[in-house]
């Protein structure tokens, strides 16, 4: 399997051969160690590294899109401009889940008397002050326009729009779920970290034998507990400006000494 390392990345295929050659395995196991990997990368919170995509998606009558197959969580959720940026469309948990496959779902999910009156008592909010006046920009960043309201309804596969979105498409960024044969990498300074999971969880599963006694499984289990204690202990980067203002305090110190 290719594996290699880009900058400070390093990619996961890499990982494993290691631990392979290290543990003298065939390398008939490594797709076995590779889904170990990827657990293990939720373990220590490093999935927000899967590949995030961008696509765009068509909306459904019913004011819906369909969420790809791959999908686990949204970065961004949007339109576009005319400069090639999304402009964002606003998370909305108030929007109900009711009805959310039916082709009539906008039908059945209002009722008129109750939005008319609360748009007759709903104050509206001068924010924003755009260089001439102030303009009604409660609830979004400064100078953002309104596009319209979503959320994610992940147990039936779909966004929800709500009801003055009118657009027929959304941009959608997400983080995808791994697929055998990718290229996925972790900050090179996980890769010990990662090696003593695939130790740890490589023989978590056998019988107490001689290769998977108690005392092993607990002496890797500590071993991994350690590495990635290190591994977020040394992933903050240190900036030259930071280290420059360490030495001079450092220095000061010393003086008065």
């Amino acid at each position: 399997m290719a594996g290699g390392q880009h900058q400070q990345w390093i990619q996961i295929d890499e990982v494993i051969n290691d631990y392979i050659d290290e543990a003298e395995l065939s390398i008939h196991k490594f797709w076995k160690l590779w889904h170990i990997a990827f657990r293990g990368l939720t373990e220590m919170g490093l999935d927000f590294f899967y590949t995030v995509k961008s696509i765009k998606l068509p909306v459904n009558a019913n004011l819906t899109v369909n969420l790809p197959d791959d999908y686990l969580n949204y970065t961004k959720v949007g339109v576009l401009n005319s400069k090639g940026e999304i402009i964002p469309i606003i998370f909305n948990n108030k929007l109900t889940k009711y009805a959310d496959l039916n082709p009539n779902r906008i039908a059945k999910t209002q009722d008129n008397t109750i939005v008319d009156l609360l748009l007759f008592n709903t104050p509206i909010w001068y924010n924003y002050w755009n260089g001439d006046s102030y303009t009604a920009l409660y609830g979004l960043p400064s100078g953002s326009p309104f596009v319209g309201t979503f959320k994610v309804d992940n147990e039936n596969g779909i966004i929800l729009l709500g009801e003055r979105f009118g657009y027929e498409y959304v941009i959608l960024e997400y983080v995808s779920s791994p697929k055998e044969g990718g290229q996925y990498y972790v900050p090179i300074q996980f890769k010990e970290a990662l090696i003593s999971y695939l130790r740890w969880k490589d023989i978590i599963s056998l019988p107490n034998t001689r290769r998977g006694s108690l005392g092993d499984k607990a002496q890797r289990r500590h071993e991994y507990f350690n590495d990635r204690r290190l591994a977020n202990a040394r992933y903050r980067p240190i900036y030259l400006e930071e280290a420059f203002e360490w030495n001079a305090q450092s220095q000061r110190l010393a003086v008065k000494l």
